[in-house]
């Protein structure tokens, strides 16, 4: 796990100087090595975590003409090394940098497809004089890219290419979106000018150009059957290949079945593994006593923190810092304690992210089953139901039949949806009738119906482009990084998705649970209070706090940012003094407005951290 930069000169040689500096602003995700390459008009930078092969892990590293650098693990490089020593390549070490860039040399870029792991490389071979890079098959491993008439330029994090931007603006079809999604979605940032790579996704850079290739698409399929033992082995196969490291591995453990699953597997590799847990000082958003009842039942030690209102507000401009582009999920900063605590005891910790998309996880999943009876109506019918719905008076149920007779490709966007349009209008002083939330999304509906998938397979195919990468890894990798700490996420792993994806829609949901199989595979190995454990997310007291001391906070800095010509502060802050006076719940609307007036005021505006 670590950090880089890439810099491709358009005009000349590149400048050393100016690649150190920006490959000091991501140290944090690197403190034990730092690493410079430059020839002619490219250049390298790279902060290194060491995790495997600690003696020869520098980079970037050279072979054979060619340079590389790469953020990530590939878990199976002790096989592929097996296989390339036997086409005749020697190695000079022991790590999966060595072995990444041999595949690549022998391989080409179908290499890529081979790679169990995450990762974010790019490649420079001098034979060819060309740029090769990729990113991981579901985006664990960040990477974002910027160019201009001066540079090609790609970095772990967008705050290092920064410095090479023209202007430092915030994107308006950006701040649209972030409002709904709570998140900047697929594959845009806040800062116009920068992107960041798809996952599944190659490039190559030749002759000033850059050109991206599509290697890998989640689909999703009912051609073979699965069975509890297949669910079983797969995520034991991946949870040994997660744990290889020269340095000590822990968990995170939450109060879900999916970090239980982890540490329970885990625990039977290393039964003196640590695991790590976090609760609010707040009734009703503290799960610390479950933690640990699934940690002694297991057998393994559980070290608990507990997070206040003021280590909360204290913590928020580096969390926003951190995070690059605004995500407004109140967890971060719970998990950012998290990593911080687990630091102080291990270098890499496993987590449960990705079992809820790839075996279906999260409760709006479960309503399928409500709005079956409406799905088979004709589209005619459905719509004049709505309408009918749509103008009843607010009685109990009306909000169930107005949603059933909705569309799913015109209501659904992911997992978390803050403001509908009408909202977003009201708030932003450059709406965009193009850019409604569920244009950004028409796309992967028509590639859903396309392979009829199912309502709930649809579901999924959704989070897995949308809130999977956008909030789920987002947070997961910076939050982690801040504390110069690698998360393993084993329920991502291509080889788990090739049997998830041939799940049937009843080893999904039922009327009573979600994840209905992975229960099933794990019922007599977790504790059996976690087995038919309902999914709560991870509670964290936003709500409560906005009535107190966080609310005093979050009103300074929407009034004080310098976003007028950007939102409608007054009604932000009439959706605060509302949710104040107790007539409506609007914490994560508020947390949204926040969010982003924060990381206008770091990231735009140029306020130190410290002063915030």
């Amino acid at each position: 796990m670590c950090g880089h930069v890439f810099l491709y000169s358009k005009k000349g040689n590149v400048d050393e100087a100016l690649l150190s500096e920006l490959t000091e602003k991501i140290n944090h995700r690197g403190p034990d090595d730092t690493g410079l390459f430059v020839k002619d008009n490219v250049g390298f930078g790279f902060k290194r975590l060491s995790i495997i092969d600690l003696s020869h892990g520098h980079q970037p590293f050279s072979k054979k003409e060619s340079t590389i650098i790469f953020n990530g693990e590939i878990y199976n490089h002790e096989a592929l090394r097996d296989e390339l020593i036997a086409k005749g390549h020697e190695f000079k070490t022991g790590s999966d940098t060595e072995v990444l860039l041999t595949s690549y040399l022998e391989y080409g870029k179908s290499a890529v497809k081979d790679f169990r792991g995450m990762f974010a490389f790019v490649i420079y071979d001098e034979n060819t004089n060309t740029i090769f890079g990729a990113r991981d098959h579901f985006g664990i491993k960040p990477l974002y890219y910027t160019e201009n008439d001066e540079y090609i330029a790609f970095s772990s994090e967008y705050k290092a290419l920064m410095p090479i931007v023209n202007e430092k603006n915030v994107d308006d079809k950006s701040l649209q979106n972030y409002l709904s999604f709570q998140y900047v979605p697929r594959y845009n940032t806040m800062m116009e000018g920068i992107k960041k790579v798809p996952n599944g996704t190659c490039f190559t850079i030749e002759n000033n150009q850059i050109r991206f290739e599509k290697y890998f698409e989640p689909r999703f399929t009912n051609e073979k059957e699965v069975t509890k033992e297949d669910i079983y082995n797969i995520l034991d196969d991946s949870v040994k290949h997660h744990m290889i490291s020269n340095v000590e591995v822990g968990t995170f453990l939450s109060g879900g079945i999916d970090s239980t699953i982890i540490a329970a597997l885990a625990s039977k590799i290393n039964p003196k593994i640590k695991s790590f847990s976090v609760g609010f000082e707040v009734d009703g958003y503290n799960e610390l006593s479950v933690a640990k009842k699934s940690a002694d039942a297991l057998g393994i030690e559980n070290i608990q923190i507990r997070v206040t209102q003021e280590d909360y507000i204290k913590a928020l401009p580096k969390v926003i810092y951190s995070l690059d582009d605004p995500l407004a999920d109140p967890s971060c900063v719970g998990i950012y304690f998290l990593s911080k605590e687990a630091r102080k005891h291990v270098t890499v910790v496993l987590s449960g992210e990705g079992a809820d998309e790839f075996f279906a996880g999260y409760n709006i999943y479960k309503e399928y089953e409500a709005v079956k009876p409406f799905l088979g109506l004709s589209k005619g019918l459905n719509q004049t139901l709505n309408k009918i719905f749509t103008k009843m008076p607010e009685l109990r149920g009306k909000n169930y039949l107005v949603r059933a007779t909705t569309p799913l490709e015109k209501r659904y966007i992911g997992n978390a949806k803050i403001f509908e349009n009408n909202e977003v209008k009201s708030i932003i002083n450059k709406y965009d009738d193009n850019n409604t939330y569920s244009k950004v999304v028409r796309d992967l509906y028509r590639d859903c119906k396309r392979k009829s998938y199912d309502y709930v397979t649809t579901m999924q195919d959704i989070d897995i482009n949308t809130w999977l990468e956008g909030d789920i890894l987002l947070k997961g990798d910076k939050m982690s990084m801040a504390s110069s700490i690698e998360l393993r996420v084993p329920f991502l792993d291509k080889e788990v998705f090739e049997v998830a994806r041939h799940l049937r829609l009843d080893q999904k949901i039922s009327n009573k649970n979600t994840k209905v199989l992975l229960r099933e595979a794990f019922k007599d190995v977790v504790p059996q209070h976690m087995v038919e454990k309902k999914k709560l997310g991870f509670p964290t007291p936003i709500r409560v706090w906005l009535k107190d001391d966080l609310g005093k906070y979050v009103r300074n800095i929407i009034t004080e940012s310098k976003t007028d010509d950007l939102i409608n502060k007054e009604y932000a802050i009439g959706l605060l003094d509302e949710h104040i006076k107790g007539s409506k719940d609007n914490s994560r609307k508020v947390w949204t407005i926040f969010v982003f007036c924060l990381w206008h005021q770091i990231f735009i505006e140029g306020k130190n951290i410290d002063s915030l």
